[in-house]
């Protein structure tokens, strides 16, 4: 990802709570037919001073074969929005876009037990959704059927494009442009660059 320095995030408290706020990522590993990238929900935890993350593909999945130490790239994308340039007091301005991304690159490892990385996915179910609790012969038809990973970051590129290189007063100006739109989340994000008064 091309990372423009007024824009880097380093902080990794908050590009793993981004991840987990934005869970459902894109993996993408070299493949013998090329390319590929699978869409699919992720979980992360702390390692030391990195971030680890697993998920799972369908066994038939051809990105599976990168589970054996095959080099892959993460990507998690946060809130974004497009920017007016009337709502900047300098002039004249064009059309932006302010967004959060995350790219995690590592090496892709294999999990041989799937069962606690699909109980972490069912956490927030409201229904309370409890694996282990369904018939031992589903579990075992389910579980043949997916092939589970852990990716160690080795990298973490992070940028938070939030108006960061505005003056205030067009920060502002960009807040409530964004707000009369509904777009807080963005919103919420550009405050958070303001100066504290």
């Amino acid at each position: 990802m091309y990372l423009r320095p007024a824009f880097v995030e380093t902080d990794l408290d908050r590009i793993e709570a981004m991840i987990r706020a934005n869970s459902f990522g894109v993996l993408v590993t070299q493949t013998e037919q090329g390319m590929e990238g699978s869409h699919l929900p992720f979980t992360v935890a702390r390692q030391g001073d990195t971030l680890v993350l697993t998920g799972h593909l369908a066994k038939v999945n051809a990105q599976v074969a990168q589970f054996q130490g095959g080099e892959a790239l993460a990507i998690f994308q946060g809130p974004h929005a497009y920017i007016a340039p009337s709502w900047y007091k300098a002039q004249p301005a064009v059309p932006t876009w302010d967004y959060s991304a995350v790219h995690i690159h590592g090496t892709l490892a294999p999990l041989d037990d799937p069962m606690d990385m699909l109980e972490t996915l069912a956490t927030d179910d409201p229904g309370r959704f409890d694996m282990r609790a369904t018939p031992e012969k589903f579990q075992q038809v389910m579980l043949a059927g997916i092939r589970g990973f852990r990716l160690v970051a080795t990298r973490i590129e992070a940028q938070w494009k939030m108006s960061q290189n505005r003056s205030v007063e067009d920060r502002l100006g960009v807040i409530a442009g964004l707000r009369a739109q509904g777009q807080e989340d963005v919103a919420r994000e550009i405050e958070a660059t303001l100066p504290e008064v």
